[in-house]
This record gives structure tokens, sequence and C-alpha cells, in this order.
């Protein structure tokens, strides 16, 4: 009888971390070397993951910076404690951006972000119908863009990479998946 992923039946000759980290969901130990089923979210090979930049929390610093300045300048020195209040703010805002993480698959474009709950969105590729870059001044500067990616996905319709490095060439690598996805699923645009 198969088991719940993750329990050991007992006598196993596997590790409980390996069994965790490659098993079947019946507990069955996977080779290395060896892929996943077909169809399964574990086949597809990452062609690209990053994460924004943390040029998109500049104003942030900015304002931090400033504001943690002021009581050091002004302010007697019992309110120079105060200082660290904008520094954990920033610092707090820099996490959150940290936690978000970009990855383009052979079927897929995802975006997971949250410090202490993880969310995502996914869109299949063979549904995307139009990406945009955009590049504010500031992100060119620093070598970074958006990607607006615009999606048939009624749940999904828009998502926004931003503040990417090379953003036109990963649009392009972007547009290039989703022409091979469409020809693999026999999908065809209708405007």
């Amino acid at each position: 009888m198969p088991l719940p992923r993750g329990l050991v039946r007992l006598g196993s000759a596997f590790p409980l971390a390996q069994l965790m980290n490659d098993s079947t969901d019946d507990g069955t130990h996977i080779p290395d070397g060896s892929k996943a089923a077909p169809g399964t979210v574990e086949d597809e090979q990452i062609i690209w993951s990053t994460g924004p930049g943390q040029i998109v929390n500049f104003h942030i610093y900015i304002i931090a910076s400033i504001a943690a300045a002021i009581p050091g300048v002004l302010a007697p020195w019992p309110w120079v404690a105060l200082a660290i209040v904008p520094v954990v703010i920033a610092g707090v805002y820099a996490w959150s951006v940290q936690a978000i993480r970009y990855e383009l698959t052979h079927e897929r474009l995802r975006q997971s972000w949250g410090v202490l709950t993880r969310r995502g969105e996914e869109i299949e590729l063979y549904r995307v119908e139009d990406t945009s870059p955009t590049a504010p001044l500031l992100y060119r500067l620093n070598g970074r863009g958006n990607v607006d990616v615009l999606s048939t996905d009624r749940s999904a319709a828009t998502l926004t990479l931003r503040a990417i490095k090379d953003h036109e060439s990963i649009r392009n690598t972007i547009r290039e998946r989703v022409e091979a996805m469409r020809r693999a699923k026999g999908v065809r645009l209708v405007e």
C-alpha cells in the first residue's frame, strides 16, 4: 500500500532526508540522475531564474538615510537611538525584495514572493499574448529594466518582471519559448 509523501516504512534502507528529497509519492527512491515523471513540475528545466534588483527600493533608502541622519544632527544624544528605526524599515523593504523570485522554465513563467508566507503566480507560456520592455532612467543607469508579460490567463493577466538584469534578452528568450510552446501544443493566437 502506498504511503503518503514524507512517511517512511519501518526498516527502510534510505535515510529520511534522502527519502524526502529523492522519492516518489509512494516512498520509492529515485536514483540520482533520473527525471521525474513527464507532466510534473519537477521535470521542467529551469532556463532562467533571478530576482529584482534593490534599485526598486532606491527611494526608500534615500528617505531612510535622511530620516536616520536627522536625529543624529539635530537631536540630543538619547534621541539618536531613533535613527535605528528608519534603518530597520529599509532593511525590511530590502528583505521583501530579496524574497521575490522570477523563474522561466520550458513551459511556464513563475513569480514567487513573500517573507513569512510564500505566494506565487505562474503563466503557461503558450498563453502569453505579448511582452513589452520598459526601462526607467534609474534602472537603465544600473543595467536593469522591466518586462511586462500580458497573458490570456484570467487569473494572471499581467505579470511584471521588475528591475531584472539584461531585460531585453530575457524578453527575447521568453518570446522564443512562447513560440516553441505554441508549436508544441498546436496553439495559435487569434487577434
